[in-house]
Formats: structure tokens, sequence, C-alpha cells
């Protein structure tokens, strides 16, 4: 699999386990006034019982999302170590970076966190950090409703104001779909994640997050009935679901709008026909973090722009 590829993977489940890069947080930092007491147990993504005995003063943070949410909550100037795709906000970039798809466990323990949050990892990554003694709060949203969830669990992690963190991105998301109500048409949507095997395009399905901001946005996915978050079709399945519009990742290792159009046979698809072939930001609709809000505007806007001229 070639490099760019299994960062597509990595980003579909960090995403598709991690993440991608570029860009600024614009979710407002909430303040951080405890709301928890310490010490207190919590249940992580895993369904684990984890205890934080005193408020943790070093963070690492494994996972872009999480990065993103710890720094919203005004908790930045605590994390000590982040994952290599932690690029929001940018000062987040300037902290020790603890490994990417690998992590780099003797790092993570030089760095001597009071608490390391991660994503889910099926490769004994969890386990080896708690083996090291060092407590462990998975956290690993993959919807649309798994991040108010997250706001509410980090910020009672830490110490800050979760909850009011999860109801401004609530009410950001709640006026895209009080926007979308007036819609009168569902557009028939294909997402594409990675076309390097012209074979097995990887596109979203149910139970991913960028499935719930089609829905949300008031548009009909194609692999909406798929198997599986993240389904991979032939290119004659597109072509039979004649996609209305086509989105893709705005970044350098993706396909262009041009490239797309000049695939063999894609000319009689109907967002080919009618140049709704169009670009997003990556990591805006890649993580599941604090700007889910703008996330879900900015995926409506392409599906029904009329509705916000």
């Amino acid at each position: 699999m070639r490099p760019q590829t299994r960062l597509v993977a990595f980003l579909a489940a960090l995403l598709l386990t991690l993440a991608s890069c570029g860009g600024a947080v614009s979710v407002t930092p909430a303040p951080s006034v405890a709301t928890s007491p310490f010490p207190t147990t919590l249940t992580d993504f895993q369904n684990r019982s984890v205890s934080v005995p005193a408020r943790p003063e070093r963070l690492v943070s494994i996972g872009p999302s999480i990065t993103a949410f710890l720094f919203a909550l005004g908790a930045g100037p605590r994390v000590v170590g982040v994952d290599d795709f932690s690029d929001e906000p940018a000062e987040a970039a300037a902290r020790e970076h603890v490994g990417g798809i690998k992590v780099n466990f003797e790092k993570i323990v030089a760095l001597k966190p009071d608490l390391v949050f991660s994503v889910k990892f099926s490769d004994g990554t969890i386990e080896k950090l708690q083996s090291a003694s060092l407590n462990v709060l998975v956290v690993d949203p993959q919807s649309v409703s798994d991040v108010a969830k997250t706001a509410t669990l980090l910020g009672k992690a830490v110490g800050a104001d979760g909850e009011g963190l999860a109801r401004s991105i609530q009410q950001r998301v709640d006026a895209v779909k009080a926007k979308i109500a007036g819609a009168t048409t569902r557009p028939r949507v294909y997402h594409e994640i990675d076309a390097s095997d012209p074979s097995k395009i990887f596109t979203v399905g149910p139970g991913s997050y960028i499935n719930d901001l089609i829905d949300i946005a008031g548009g009909a996915n194609i692999a909406a009935r798929a198997s599986s978050a993240y389904p991979q079709l032939s290119a004659e399945e597109i072509l039979r679901s004649d996609p209305e519009i086509i989105v893709l990742a705005a970044s350098p290792y993706s396909a262009k709008p041009s490239d797309v159009a000049a695939r063999q046979g894609w000319s009689v698809i109907a967002a080919v026909k009618n140049n709704r072939i169009l670009a997003i930001e990556p990591n805006l609709i890649n993580r599941p973090g604090p700007r889910v809000g703008e996330a879900a505007e900015a995926y409506a806007k392409l599906v029904h722009p009329e509705l916000f001229r």
C-alpha cells in the first residue's frame, strides 16, 4: 500500500484510526472551570473504568481530534505530547511528538504524563501503555453523536467545562439541521476517500462520521447501505449509483476534480455532467472534533448551496 494510501486509511479510523493535516481550530476555548471533583472515575470509549486521582497536569494526546478538544477546553498548556498528525491548533504542532501509526512508547514514558488520551488501537498499544504504569483514557469519536460525548468526557478528565463546549457544538449542528429542513431534494452524494486502486475505491458508509455529515447536510450517501463504515466500491458500482455530487478532500495527494472528470466512463455521471465535483478541507471533515458544527455547515453548503445564498 502506498504511503499516502496508508495515511488515508489511518485518517479514516482516527477517523479511519488517526488523521491528516492543516487549518486552525475555530472553536472558542471553554473556560477551564472545574466541573467534576477529583478523584473521579470515568468510563471511556472502550467501556473501561479509568480512575483520575487528581487534576492531571501533564497530558499526552494520541489523536488529532482529541488534541483539538483539549485545546478547545483550555487544557492546551498542560499538553506535553501529541501524535505526529496533531497540527490543530497551530501551537499543538510545537509539542513533543510521540509517533503516529506507530506509537513511540519510550518518548511517552519519558514525558511522565499524568494521563494519556488515545484513540482505539487493536495492536496492543493501549495494553503496552498500561503495562508502563500509564493511566490511559481511550477516546475514539467516530460519529457526530460521539462529539458531544467526547467534549463532556474530556471536560471531566481535565477539570474543564466539557458540557458547555458540548452544548455550543450541538447548537451549531442544530442550526445547520434547521437550515436544511427547508430543502426540497436530497441529492445523491459520493464522497471519495482514496482511489489509488481504481477497482476498489474507498468511500464512506453507515457508522462513519462523514456519512453523518452527508445526512445532516441533506444529501443521500450512495454507500449508505454498505456493510462497513469505510467500504470499497468498484467504479462500476459508483457509475450505477449516478451521484449528483462528488466530494473530494482538498489535499495534495487527493484526486482533483479534473482528474475525476477525466476517468474513463465517468462522463455519464450526473455530477460530472453538471460540474458538481467539489473539494472540501480534509481536516475539517475527517476529524470528529470541536469543529463539527463548522464541518456540517461546510458540507451543507456543497450539497444545498441554494439555502446559503
